[in-house]
């Protein structure tokens, strides 16, 4: 299991988002990468945006695949930022938590200067089923940018992974700042100990052992 320490309760990580401007070829861009065909989940209603879903060996982490939804008008900071990559590019990590947990992490944001509202989200799976979850989304023109990831309570939906197949493995994170003392900070105060090293360019990595050998998702922060 893969999970997030620091001075606050442990935390773990839910997922990682892996985006791009076109669903279809972002699924298609995994799979000649990777050699593994994603599982369709579906559409984001407030958020104009869909996804597709990939299990992982490494316990309660999946990767989410997530795009425009050209079948909505829904606008959102989030799709905004999926229409203008020039390619497919590794976006953040969620971390998993309880709705209990919210006021604290919103409380460690705004000591940072970063506004995170919650949202009641909800989508309808291929099959039919309704999921619904909470999240935390810190504000899109926040200074970190993807560096200040979302937080999730899945409520009473089971969690993704009790649906899907594993088909790789996280092997490896890894992430670089120029001010990556305050990245330490604000992620300490959220309870989060993944680490990040000074770096001249922002970068945010994560190794995947999978069929075609290890393929590492990258970010252009």
């Amino acid at each position: 299991m893969t999970t997030i320490k620091g001075n606050s309760a442990v935390k773990e990580i839910d997922h990682f988002m892996y985006a791009g401007a076109d669903m279809d070829g972002l699924a298609a861009h995994f799979a000649g990468l990777t050699g593994i065909e994603s599982q369709p989940g579906g559409s984001h209603p407030n958020m104009g945006t869909r996804n597709h879903l990939v299990g992982t060996h490494t316990e309660g982490v999946y990767l989410e695949l997530i795009a425009p939804d050209p079948a909505q008008q829904a606008r959102s900071p989030l799709r905004d930022a999926f229409e203008a990559m020039a390619r497919p590019q590794l976006h953040r990590f969620i971390a998993r938590c309880g709705s209990e947990d919210f006021p604290a992490l919103q409380k460690a944001y705004a000591a940072a200067g970063i506004d995170a509202p919650v949202q009641d989200m909800q989508r309808r799976t291929t099959t039919g089923d309704l999921l619904r979850w909470r999240l935390m989304v810190p504000d899109a023109a926040n200074p970190l940018g993807v560096f200040a990831p979302f937080f999730i309570d899945w409520l009473d939906t089971p969690h993704p992974c009790t649906r899907l197949t594993p088909a790789c493995r996280v092997a490896a994170y890894s992430a670089g700042h120029p001010e990556a003392a305050r990245i330490r900070s604000l992620w300490d105060a959220l309870g989060i100990d993944l680490p990040v090293v000074q770096a001249d360019t922002p970068y945010l990595h994560v190794s995947l052992d999978t069929p075609r050998g290890t393929v590492v998702l990258t970010s252009s922060c």
